[in-house]
């Protein structure tokens, strides 16, 4: 303001009758800047309009052209004249006395068009993978949308930590305050901050994506959400567990996604009365009901021990498919194919019988009463 006051008060001292000649040589000075402003307008709308046209095109470098039509249209038109104005004042004779607050409010406006341009850019990376992903990935989406937030507010608070220090301002123990009111602001956040960090590694690691079953600890369930703060699962009885990204990250985690073929081990017993030649036949049985699964790779079978009720025959097959359903099939299919061919061969399953003490001291009590009680043959 005393600038202008002081501009004003030079012009007011000069003669009427040499205004006319004042204006002559002020005149091309703002004809250069009007000039400048008005071409740099026009490049924008040019190049912006070819570039538009070049990146719908097929390119081999479209990337390169996208980026630079994003830059050209982040450019606003407030600061082109701004631009126009300081070169203006800066060809301009009597403009001294402006020269000065000119030179720091266009700064002010190159700081601020800078950081329109940042945001512009992270808002348009941001708009660009968001579509790929939104389809596929829908929490990577919104982790990213935060992420994008957090980004414009450093970006604004760079802006004004620079034009502090334009201006003269001693930014150091702003800074420093900043950094001990951050380091303030951690400990008391502790928990809270760890669970936003271990949510951007759940993200972008990516040990597991909404659609998975995984199991975490003690707890098994599909992945519902993944938030900030937590990831919420829908078990298999239906209710929703709710488990903070930091525990989460913490206890070992299973994904069954991943999974390419399920890997089973079942086992049976036979009684002890099976003979030798029908144990042998068990494994062919086995391997035959198996086998008449597309997806069914036989690893083994064998008998593997001798227990207290019986033969142990223990197999290993794998499953092409992952699906927990599908493998549950399969072995109800085995197992009724067993009971068929053992019922064929008269083969019969192991059946697990145990007596007490008292229960088997009363059995031989009432065996020797009768032996005891057979008449003796003369």
């Amino acid at each position: 303001m005393d600038s202008l006051l002081a501009l004003y008060k030079h012009f007011a001292r000069i003669p009427l009758e040499q205004l006319p000649s004042v204006v002559v040589q002020m005149l091309p000075g703002a004809l250069l800047g009007i000039g400048l402003a008005f071409v740099a307008l026009f490049l924008r709308e040019f190049v912006g309009g070819r570039l538009k046209a070049r990146s719908e095109r097929v390119h081999t470098y479209p990337g390169m052209t996208v980026w630079a039509k994003r830059v050209v249209e982040s450019v606003r038109g407030w600061f082109i004249w701004l631009a126009g104005v300081q070169v203006a004042v800066q060809t301009m004779p009597y403009m001294a006395a402006v020269d000065g607050p000119m030179r720091r409010l266009f700064m002010l406006g190159v700081f601020v068009q800078l950081g329109i341009m940042a945001v512009h850019a992270l808002s348009e990376w941001n708009r660009e993978h968001a579509a790929e992903l939104r389809a596929k990935e829908p929490a990577r989406v919104a982790m990213m949308a935060s992420m994008v937030r957090i980004g414009y507010v450093l970006i604004w608070l760079v802006v004004f930590i620079l034009l502090l220090n334009n201006y003269g301002v001693n930014v150091s123990a702003l800074v420093a305050g900043l950094g001990v009111g951050g380091i303030a602001i951690a400990f008391a956040l502790q928990s809270v901050l760890k669970d936003i960090f271990s949510s951007f590694s759940i993200v972008f690691d990516k040990p597991f994506v909404i659609g998975d079953f995984i199991i975490a600890g003690d707890f098994m369930g599909t992945v519902e959400e993944i938030g900030i703060k937590t990831t919420r699962l829908r078990s298999l009885s239906g209710e929703q567990i709710v488990i903070a990204n930091g525990d989460l990250l913490e206890s070992r985690i299973r994904n069954y996604r991943t999974l390419g073929e399920r890997r089973v081990v079942f086992s049976i017993k036979v009684g002890y009365e099976t003979t030798a030649e029908q144990l042998a036949k068990i494994p062919a049985m086995i391997t035959k009901l198996l086998q008449q699964h597309d997806d069914v790779r036989v690893d083994r079978v064998h008998l593997q021990s001798l227990t207290d009720f019986g033969p142990l025959f223990e197999t290993v097959y794998f499953v092409a498919v992952p699906d927990y359903n599908r493998m549950m099939d399969i072995n109800q299919a085995v197992y009724i194919g067993l009971f068929k061919a053992f019922a064929k061969e008269g083969i019969a399953f192991a059946v697990p019988i145990q007596r007490n003490v008292g229960e088997l001291a009363a059995h031989q009590h009432v065996v020797r009463g009768k032996t005891a009680a057979r008449p003796r043959k003369s």
